[in-house]
């Protein structure tokens, strides 16, 4: 019986602790003109990404991000004009709040969390 008390607790614990999001979950807007066009990026909690970029011409962008650490994530994403390509874009989450988005380890913008939840409100 002793040995069924800490594995319940143990097990019980597990069960009641809740994960908190990523930081780089959210929606993100950007806070400057880009070359890229980027208005702004959509990380899901699900492990999906998406963004509207004009390079490539008028391209939809459908990401899966993983987390690197606690403030990065790196977004694996293809391109809606080219499925068959993909690149990686790097999302660094700074302590104020702000993110950068990096391609091929360029800047290409600043972005600032609009909101938390990325899904549709009904």
């Amino acid at each position: 019986m002793k040995f069924y008390t800490p594995l319940f607790l143990l097990i019980t614990t597990f069960f009641i602790s809740a994960c908190s999001p990523h930081p780089a979950s959210g929606v993100w807007k950007s806070l400057e003109d880009n070359d890229y066009g980027i208005k702004d990026l959509i990380v899901s909690f699900d492990g999906r990404a998406n963004f509207t970029s004009l390079k490539p011409k008028n391209a939809t962008w459908h990401c899966f991000w993983n987390s690197t650490n606690k403030q990065e994530a790196e977004l694996r994403c293809t391109p809606s004009t080219d499925p068959d390509r993909e690149e990686q874009f790097i999302l660094t989450i700074n302590d104020q709040g702000l993110a950068e988005l990096r391609h091929d380890a360029r800047l290409i913008t600043l972005l600032t969390l609009q909101d938390e939840n990325p899904s549709p409100k009904n």
